[in-house]
């Protein structure tokens, strides 16, 4: 980013060359004048740079009020562009006068009274040692305002900048040091010249930097070209009594940037710098959506940024029931799931009374009800904190049942007729709960009688305190020699259920064949 050069600058530098080149064949008062015009030229160009960049500090003065967070960084270094910049100017100043004082000072018209002095510069740049005081100095103006570049735009500058301290090229037998090649018997009015135009390389390079730290202010900023009413509500679902709370803003974005977008997941396409998603909802309850949103910006960083948004699925307006299947069943863990349209499954809170039942909450939405008495009533009723009060929504009345009865089973016959050798292959006598609506119910076989009616042999009975055969030797010699057309009984059977009490179950018999 080279700062453009105009035609007139141009020509000042090349009249200085050509001016210089004509020193080693003569000095004349005309080349002597000439250099007062260059030398003045170079003035007036100074003070063009100076107020341009007068403009783009009070540029950074003014953005400062509407964003001081942003632009302060910026100011900050160009503040001290403006310092580096002031210092060495006034440095140059201060040795122009030594070297304007050492040569008679200036006549009435302000030129230089000993233009063509050769010793002024040579004494005050070379013996005094202010030339390599000098040519350090410039060094350090030079790096200095370069480090106050992004590192990814600072070679560019390095090449580009005005000021440079370069050494010089070396044509003769008699090699020269920066000092000597630019001061050693120079007439003053060259060697004033010479450190106008340092001047100049400083004022142009302050100007080249200011420019790119106004740039950077905005250079991050993406670059809007829609607006569009956006509409965010506290909920998704409302019940009656509920108070709407609506935030509305104009959004801005880019119709010409497409942001990459991913939800749940799941890569979205943007078009005109906007991503739409749809998706069929699920299960009833509380859902959400989240995902990422990536942006670049117009200096190539990426921006990424994380959301979030919560919805509500609930249950149809339209619901059809059974009302006499509204059952609990005593002794057992009876899960119930409650939801209300518009309020948040964690918020809902039940209670039960009657069916001498409990009810505990075991997650959100979901509950466990017991109960202890069987014949009776219980009535689940449901409330939520809405609006930052409770209020109740709705109640249920349900019949507390005992467990149905278990049918009582050898192996997996019910009778009243089995094979023998499928009744020789079991062990005992079950009790199963059958197509009932909870898994995992158990009955206990707790007593029973066994009685054995063989023909061509005695009658053999047995008392079994578990579900498995009577433990006698009659009972287990019978069930050996069992064959088609024996009798087998079961009497005075007893069962225990999940609720730990000791039922009687009706008598069964099996027919062998």
């Amino acid at each position: 980013m080279a700062l453009p050069k105009d035609p007139r600058q141009k020509m000042i530098n090349f009249m200085y060359l050509v001016l210089t080149a004509m020193l080693a064949l003569n000095v004349s008062a005309e080349i002597l004048n000439a250099f007062d015009i260059v030398n003045n030229s170079i003035t007036t160009s100074n003070t063009s740079i100076d107020a341009k960049n007068k403009v783009t500090y009070r540029m950074f003065e003014d953005q400062m009020k509407n964003d001081a967070a942003k632009v302060g960084p910026y100011k900050a270094k160009a503040d001290q562009v403006r310092k580096l910049s002031a210092d060495a100017y006034t440095y140059i100043n201060a040795l122009k006068d030594s070297i304007i004082n050492a040569s008679d000072g200036l006549n009435e018209k302000g030129e230089i009274k000993g233009k063509d002095n050769l010793d002024a510069a040579t004494r005050i740049m070379e013996n005094q040692k202010n030339g390599p005081a000098l040519q350090k100095r410039l060094q350090q103006v030079r790096d200095q305002m370069l480090a106050l570049i992004d590192a990814k735009d600072r070679a560019a500058f390095s090449q580009n900048l005005p000021l440079k301290v370069d050494e010089p090229d070396q044509k003769g037998p008699v090699k020269k040091n920066w000092t000597t090649y630019h001061f050693n018997m120079v007439p003053s009015i060259a060697a004033v010249t010479l450190l106008s135009k340092f001047q100049n390389d400083i004022k142009n390079s302050e100007a080249m930097i200011i420019d790119k730290l106004l740039s950077e202010v905005s250079e991050k900023d993406f670059k809007f070209d829609q607006l569009e009413a956006f509409v965010s509500l506290n909920s998704k679902n409302f019940t009656s009594g509920q108070e709407l709370e609506a935030k509305v803003v104009m959004g801005a974005y880019s119709s010409t940037v497409n942001p990459t977008i991913v939800i749940n997941g799941q890569p979205i396409e943007a078009k005109n710098g906007m991503g739409v998603y749809k998706v069929p909802v699920g299960a009833i309850g509380e859902h959400s959506i989240s995902g990422t949103v990536e942006l670049i910006k117009p200096n190539g960083e990426k921006v990424t940024r994380n959301f979030t948004e919560n919805y509500k699925v609930g249950a149809s307006a339209t619901s059809i029931s059974a009302d006499k299947m509204n059952v609990i069943y005593a002794a057992l863990q009876n899960p119930i799931s409650i939801s209300a349209a518009g309020v948040p499954a964690e918020k809902i809170i039940a209670s039960v009374s009657g069916g001498g039942a409990q009810i505990t909450k075991r997650g959100p939405g979901e509950f466990i009800v017991t109960a202890s008495q069987p014949g009776t009533k219980a009535i689940i009723s449901v409330s939520a904190e809405i609006d930052g009060q409770m209020k109740k929504l709705d109640s249920k009345e349900f019949r507390v049942k005992m467990v149905p009865d278990p049918t009582m089973k050898v192996g997996v016959s019910k009778g009243p007729t089995m094979k023998v050798a499928e009744f020789k292959a079991q062990q005992g006598l079950r009790a199963d709960l059958e197509d009932f609506v909870f898994d995992g119910v158990r009955y206990a076989v707790v007593s029973y009688r066994m009685a054995i009616d063989s023909r061509g042999r005695e009658y053999v009975e047995g008392e079994a305190n578990s579900e498995y055969w009577p433990k006698s030797a009659e009972i287990t010699n019978a069930i050996r020699t069992l064959k088609a057309g024996d009798l087998v009984y079961f009497e005075n059977i007893r069962v225990k259920g999940p609720d730990n009490k000791v039922r009687s179950m009706q008598n069964i018999s099996f027919k062998l064949n």
